[in-house]
């Protein structure tokens, strides 16, 4: 995936009069170019060119920032904590320390704007998704599904199990653009908060069936 991100990095750079976008997942990278500007055959040869001459070389982030995203794991918040630690046979704050222990990679946004899937959850943790989604997952939800976990945007169905809500936005529209917290490359970090921090910075909780 470092090499993707390197890549996509290099196209952007060289390309930048053909290329439109470039959208990084977890083992791909799609490319939208201006199609009247060049041929396929001619932007093929290109991009070949950029992954021979990166094949060996991916990007050390080790040392970047690590987004920080606060979580309310409460007991009205994680909908599916209770459920989450008798699967597992952990302890609810068990699994919450699991849950924060990790630093996550940003592998790729999907599903809806702003939802960046972040791995690997700790192997304790994985489990299949829920056998019946949910018809309407919380803004902010922050939920786990096999290796992954990921916030839920903006209110939406979700068959992933709800560890608990964060009051921080996924994502900012300024000037008619649309720009995601977290974007494919980058490592996370949740961090537990408690019900008076939550509201102080949202005001409000979500409870399930309310």
């Amino acid at each position: 995936h470092r090499h993707i991100i390197y890549c996509r990095e290099t196209i952007q750079q060289q390309l930048t009069e053909l290329v439109i976008d470039t959208v990084p997942g977890y083992n791909s990278l799609m490319v939208y170019y201006h199609f009247q500007l060049t041929s396929t055959a001619a932007l093929k040869s290109r991009l070949r060119q950029i992954l021979q001459q990166n094949r060996l070389t991916g990007i050390d982030n080790s040392k970047d920032t690590v987004l920080e995203i606060p979580v309310y794991y409460g007991e009205q918040a994680g909908w599916d904590l209770p459920w989450v630690a008798q699967q597992t046979s952990l302890s609810q704050p068990r699994v919450i320390a699991l849950h924060q222990q990790q630093t996550y990679r940003a592998y790729a946004l999907g599903f809806t704007p702003g939802f960046c899937y972040l791995g690997s959850l700790a192997r304790q943790l994985q489990l299949p998704r829920r056998s019946t989604p949910r018809t309407l997952v919380p803004k902010g939800a922050v939920a786990i599904a096999g290796l992954q976990t990921a916030v839920y945007p903006n209110a939406s169905p979700g068959g992933w199990h709800i560890l608990g809500q964060t009051p921080m936005p996924m994502y900012t529209i300024a000037a008619g653009e649309f720009h995601p917290f977290i974007t494919p490359g980058q490592q996370v970090r949740f961090k537990a908060i408690d019900a008076k921090t939550y509201a102080e910075m949202s005001g409000e909780l979500v409870q399930e069936g309310k």
